[in-house]
């Protein structure tokens, strides 16, 4: 259905304001169209008026089209500089398959969005699809972090977790192998080639790291690097990992 809107004061716009945690936010041209070029169906595509036409559109994967004013573009819009078109998509709850996941790749109280889209992205680039959020971690349709992961986000089977003894309480279906990833040297160390499957990859918090107890229950995953710099961050550490994984096993999750 096609809708033209150039007043805030509309009942749709309204009600989207009210429901905006509801959806996935995809704002700006390349974005929209990396999106639409997927065969995803799309709640809402919402162009500014004065683009019409400038995108291929496919009605049928696209349940409302708005073409709105620039003064509704600004306020249904996160960003500072107002994009001319924006495609949103329902929120669905997702699950990650354990009795068939090789590889979880976890998030323990990781809060920077940035951080937490790299690593999705990082993750589809080397073929994972399986990350578990545990405790306060940044939310999924968070703005910040849909920049950042772009369209990975429909790549990857993510589930969320109230705290990490849940998960692995969960994970124990398969006695998946749990490996912990710090800068620090620790007494149960693991280097990348002795992983055995199924396993999680736990990451912890850009501040905190991962509580001191667990070190003496998992072994410990550590990048080589020298002492110029304390640690990576979270996000750069985790591409790295992944790639290193995905060169020794080739594993095909």
């Amino acid at each position: 259905m096609i809708f033209r809107i150039s007043s805030c004061s509309n009942e749709r716009v309204k009600s989207l304001l009210k429901e905006k945690d509801d959806y996935y936010f995809f704002e700006g041209k390349k974005l929209v169209n990396d999106i639409l070029e997927r065969n995803i169906e799309i709640s809402k595509l919402i162009v500014n008026c004065k683009k019409e036409g400038e995108l291929e559109i496919s009605e049928d994967r696209i349940k409302e089209i708005w073409f709105v004013s620039e003064t509704v573009m600004k306020k249904i819009s996160s960003l500072k500089e107002k994009p001319d078109f924006i495609a949103l998509k329902k929120v669905k709850k997702n699950r990650i398959n354990f009795s068939k996941s090789q590889l979880v790749f976890v998030m323990d109280n990781i809060q920077d969005p940035a951080n937490t889209g790299t690593i999705f992205r990082c993750a589809a680039a080397f073929g994972y699809n399986s990350i578990a959020f545990t405790g306060s971690s940044v939310k999924v349709n968070n703005n910040k972090f849909l920049r950042a992961a772009q369209t990975s986000i429909f790549d990857i089977n993510f589930q969320s977790f109230i705290n990490l003894e849940t998960l692995l309480k969960k994970s124990e279906i398969r006695n998946f192998n749990v490996y912990l990833t710090s800068s620090m040297i620790v007494e149960k160390m693991a280097e990348i080639s002795e992983i055995k499957f199924p396993s999680l990859i736990i990451f912890g918090n850009e501040g905190k790291g991962l509580s001191k107890s667990l070190f003496k229950r998992f072994p410990t995953i550590r990048i080589a690097q020298t002492k110029k710099i304390e640690s990576l961050n979270v996000g750069m550490s985790a591409c790295i990992i992944m790639h290193e994984i995905f060169k020794t096993f080739k594993l095909k999750n």
